[in-house]
């Protein structure tokens, strides 16, 4: 573990076994955020594709994925009780999928070793704001050499632009949807959040500087809800980047 980040990563594994509960309930348009993920794979990638799920947590991601078409899975994550319930939800339903797992924590140096390489894309949702901006600039390098040439990287993620309320927004949205839940279990985790989890917000232009100081290109942005975003880049076929970033919408 470093610094503060190993903090987050206590929190979550804290609540892994009511995570899916509390997420669906108060998480605004996290269906959608996953949906959305899903879609974005179905059009970049091919049936049978090979991702990674950078910060799989209870496998949300890699089941809506699947939804949407066969895909091959390796799953990573700093939280063995979330891992676990990631392996055992998709194995049960997709038993073929999953070809690796390893628990590992992204602010450690090592987080990568033994996964090789030839990745048709790096898939992360809500995972990547954790890091601060050294461990972040480091795992996007490590995903850069994880993926074949013209894989993607694929990142939903908080940002803050200056003088916008959008995370005080989307806050409050998460408190009106604790309400849906029984008040005890809420404030478990929400206290635990508040206590723990940590963000490192900033803007999606400097996001993006550092997608492409790692060698991305053609960096898009295809969705936003407040201060969530979802992000596209590819790793260039050949050496030359391309350094355009355009905002398109699905």
């Amino acid at each position: 573990m470093r610094g503060k980040e190993s903090s987050t990563l206590d929190c979550y594994d804290e609540h892994f076994n009511i995570y899916d509960e509390y997420q669906f309930a108060v998480v605004p348009h996290y269906r959608d955020m996953l949906d959305i993920v899903a879609k974005t794979c179905q059009r970049y990638l091919t049936p049978n594709s090979s991702i990674i799920d950078l910060g799989c947590g209870t496998g949300n991601t890699s089941l809506a994925i699947l939804q949407k078409m066969p895909i091959k899975i390796y799953l990573l994550d700093g939280s063995p009780g979330m891992i676990r319930i990631a392996y055992d939800k998709i194995f049960s339903a997709h038993p073929g999928a999953i070809i690796g797992s390893k628990i590992t924590d992204l602010a450690a140096e090592s987080w990568a070793d033994g996964l090789g390489s030839g990745y048709d894309a790096v898939v992360s949702t809500l995972v990547l704001e954790h890091l601060s901006s050294e461990s972040y600039e480091n795992v996007l390098k490590d995903c850069f050499g994880l993926l074949k040439p013209g894989g993607k990287l694929i990142v939903v993620e908080g940002y803050d632009e200056t003088g916008s309320d959008m995370i005080q927004w989307f806050n409050e949205e998460m408190e009106f949807g604790k309400n849906k839940l029984d008040s005890e279990l809420s404030e478990f985790v929400a206290r635990l959040r508040s206590e723990k989890e940590i963000h490192y917000y900033t803007s999606k232009r400097q996001k993006e500087m550092w997608w492409k100081e790692a060698g991305f290109g053609c960096v898009n942005i295809l969705w936003q809800y407040l201060c969530i975003a979802l992000m596209v880049a590819e790793k260039p076929l050949c050496q030359e980047i391309d350094r355009s970033f355009t905002c398109v919408s699905l």
